[in-house]
């Protein structure tokens, strides 16, 4: 190769992993552009891991070529198809609703992650999607989920990210954890864009949670809003709740690990469900933390507790009497109580 031709296509001999770096940090369009500079970065782009489209992107010949090109190379190279769309600047025509669900479809069949970001607009995915069995990672981001179809099914997913979500009503939300029988890792993150008042969570094959209820902005409920969660199987814990007024938990009995700032005073069943615990990390600004007199935290080796509560002391002193395994006790003023 002459030198100035060399010199040219320089990054062309940079190592692939190297240039599937760069490529992932890319918009669609602009990855769309390298496949024009060799032949090698033709098909090079396939072999990444994600692929992220945008407002920009949403045109048919991208859509068309993203679906085409990953249609006749291997199934199962792409990782993850994450779609950030902003509605307002689109044309919401018949077109636009079928470049959404052929990106849909390209997901579940080639891919095992899907993540959509929507901007607070109604979404309702395709019927394709609820058949899909090779999806296992799904994350909805900012947009108003319409109903679950009868019969669906998302026999693959383990991982369900709900990030301030609007429901139709607050029966979808476990009708669409229902539809996911193998479902191992839920996060949800309650906003003042959330509608649902009590977000019931029953689902027997979940290993972790993650909930957190900081943000309201001016929209907090005014009824009986929070938290119903029984998930027997249930060994990580994390919950950041500042807002809720009702939270009840039940059938954890294999819990290991469990961090919880919590404001709510009416969880009577908070304690109790704590009881199998190794490693806890407790944070209550209310002054009454019901503790009940059969309780007893027989396992526990590691406890956090913030002493922002008036109340911490007389909770310590009954947490403490019970372990004869506890080997760390950590105290904290995380919210600077006088």
């Amino acid at each position: 190769m002459p030198m100035e031709n060399y010199r040219r296509d320089i990054i062309s001999q940079l190592p692939d992993d190297l240039l599937l770096r760069i490529l992932s940090s890319l918009s669609l369009k602009e990855v769309m552009a390298t496949s024009f500079l060799s032949q090698r970065w033709r098909s090079l782009w396939k072999l990444g891991s994600k692929l992220k489209i945008g407002n920009k992107d949403f045109s048919e010949l991208l859509v068309k070529w993203v679906s085409r090109s990953l249609a006749i190379s291997n199934p199962q190279i792409l990782k993850s198809l994450d779609i950030k769309l902003i509605p307002g600047e689109l044309d919401r025509n018949i077109n636009s609703l079928y470049r959404f669900s052929s990106l849909v479809k390209t997901a579940v069949s080639c891919g095992r992650e899907l993540k959509i970001e929507f901007l607070y607009t109604s979404l309702e995915l395709p019927s394709i999607f609820y058949a899909c069995g090779t999806l296992e990672t799904l994350i909805l981001c900012r947009l108003h989920f319409a109903d679950v179809p009868p019969n669906g099914s998302l026999s693959s997913l383990k991982t369900l990210c709900l990030l301030s979500v609007k429901f139709s009503r607050d029966e979808s939300v476990q009708k669409l954890l229902s539809i996911c029988p193998v479902l191992e890792e839920l996060v949800v993150r309650r906003s003042g864009y959330s509608n649902v008042e009590i977000f019931t969570i029953n689902v027997p094959s979940l290993t972790s949670l993650s909930i957190d209820y900081i943000r309201v902005g001016s929209h907090q409920p005014a009824g009986v809003h929070g938290f119903v969660i029984n998930a027997p199987s249930l060994r990580y814990l994390n919950i950041r709740d500042r807002h809720s007024n009702y939270l009840l938990f039940t059938n954890m009995p294999e819990l290991v690990k469990a961090n919880v700032e919590a404001v709510c005073d009416q969880s009577e069943s908070l304690i109790g469900s704590l009881a199998s615990v190794r490693h806890l990390s407790l944070c209550s600004k209310s002054s009454n933390i019901p503790y009940h007199a059969g309780t007893s935290f027989a396992f526990l080796e590691h406890l956090e507790l913030c002493t922002c509560s008036s109340e911490c002391w007389n909770l310590l002193s009954r947490i403490i009497t019970d372990p004869l395994t506890l080997r760390v006790l950590k105290l904290k003023s995380i919210h600077r109580a006088h």
